[in-house]
């Protein structure tokens, strides 16, 4: 009896082995900034995000990440910089019309001796290696930094969705 039990427990364990392996784990990144700020996103690019960000520190680019989630709150004060508080504009998008806003966004800088490099001759590189990582990349909106997840969602998709309460841990369901 106990030998059944026994092998039982063990084929459990592998194939719940096996089924953990299937999808692997993407170590954390170099920098601590980075890491807190990936684990605020949506939980379907949170891998997704350490790969592009250590794929880019193998190339010899260390990307650190600016920016993630962002509150509908803290979207409003952004885009009232430059507008109705001092500052530059820095988004053209309102609470609720950001990537940000959803957890699906992310805008990067490559740091060199502990400084920021917005002026940067790697964009180029920079984007597709968050592009071959199904990001899709700001520069066409000359927003060079950005990047975003989908799923094929809009922002009129995921504002309904939010709406509809598809939402689990905090996140709508894309």
């Amino acid at each position: 009896m106990m030998k059944t039990r026994n092998k039982i427990l063990i084929g459990v364990a592998i194939v719940g082995l096996i089924f953990v392996l299937r999808k692997p784990i993407e170590r954390a990144v170099w920098d601590l900034i980075s890491q807190q700020r990936i684990n605020t996103l949506h939980p379907d690019i949170r891998e997704r995000a350490k790969a592009f960000i250590n794929k880019a520190e193998r190339e010899g680019i260390k990307l650190r990440v600016t920016d993630a989630t962002r509150t509908f709150d803290e979207q409003d004060a952004l885009y009232a910089q430059g507008r109705t508080t001092p500052g530059d504009i820095v988004t053209d998008a309102r609470a609720g019309f950001s990537y940000h806003n959803y957890g699906l966004a992310i805008d990067v800088v490559e740091m060199v001796n502990g400084q920021p490099i917005y002026n940067n001759p790697n964009w180029q590189r920079i984007g597709e290696i968050g592009e071959s990582f199904g990001f899709s990349w700001g520069a066409s909106f000359n927003d060079k930094p950005h990047f975003h997840m989908t799923f094929g969602n809009s922002i009129a998709d995921l504002q309904r969705k939010l709406t509809n309460e598809m939402v689990q841990e905090g996140f709508v369901i894309v």
